[in-house]
Parts: C-alpha cells; structure tokens; sequence
C-alpha cells in the first residue's frame, strides 16, 4: 500500500484528503504544517507528499528546501496544492512540478496522484 503524507494547515481539507485518498487504497498520514511534516516525512518515508503552500511554522517552499538537503528524503515525489498563483516558477527551482490549484476536483487530484507517483 502505497503512503501518502498530506501537510495542510486546514484540518477540513485534511480531513476530506485523508478519507478520499484511503477509500482509493492508500494509506495516509497527515500534519497541519511544515515542522510536523518534515518529522512525519523523515518517520515514514511517504511514496508521496501533498503539500499545501502556505502554513503556519514552516511554509511548503522551506518544507521542500529542508527535504532537499536530506539524502533519504529528497526523491520523494511531491504534490503542491495552492490557491496562490505564481508560484510554480520557485517549486521548478526546487525540481517539483506537480501543481493543483485549490480548490480542485477530486478525479483530477487522483489522477495527478497517480501521475506523480
């Protein structure tokens, strides 16, 4: 079964991610910002982060900075979702280039899912 980590500082989104993406047969772990994910990330080593931009603690840029200097972590593939536009040029520096913007269709965002991983 396949782990995905969902770090979003919106529990409700959180919560519809989580039961979405379980009821496809994936097994899913959650954290409300950066701090916390880049911890779950390094105790599970997801096959996938969906990662929300903007958050309290540490945003999505400096979670995927921070994942980048680690050698185990770095390959994980990541999803960003955003409701910011223009953002996609700082995350292709970083070497991401799964985007969805929020608010998004659930079949989109499996099939992105599926793409990316």
């Amino acid at each position: 079964m396949k782990k995905i980590l969902v770090v979003d500082d919106d529990p409700t989104l959180r919560e519809l991610l989580q039961i979405r993406l379980e009821s496809n047969g994936y097994e899913v772990i959650t954290a409300s910002d950066g701090v916390h994910g880049f911890a779950e990330a390094k105790r599970i080593h997801p096959d996938l982060i969906v990662l929300d931009v903007s958050m309290p603690a540490m945003d999505g840029y400096s979670l995927v900075k921070e994942l980048k200097w680690h050698d185990d972590l770095k390959t994980i593939p990541i999803l960003i979702l955003t409701a910011k536009t223009h953002t996609e040029e700082l995350f292709e520096l970083e070497g991401i280039s799964s985007f969805m913007t929020k608010p998004f269709n659930s079949k989109d965002l499996l099939s992105q899912i599926e793409r990316t991983i």
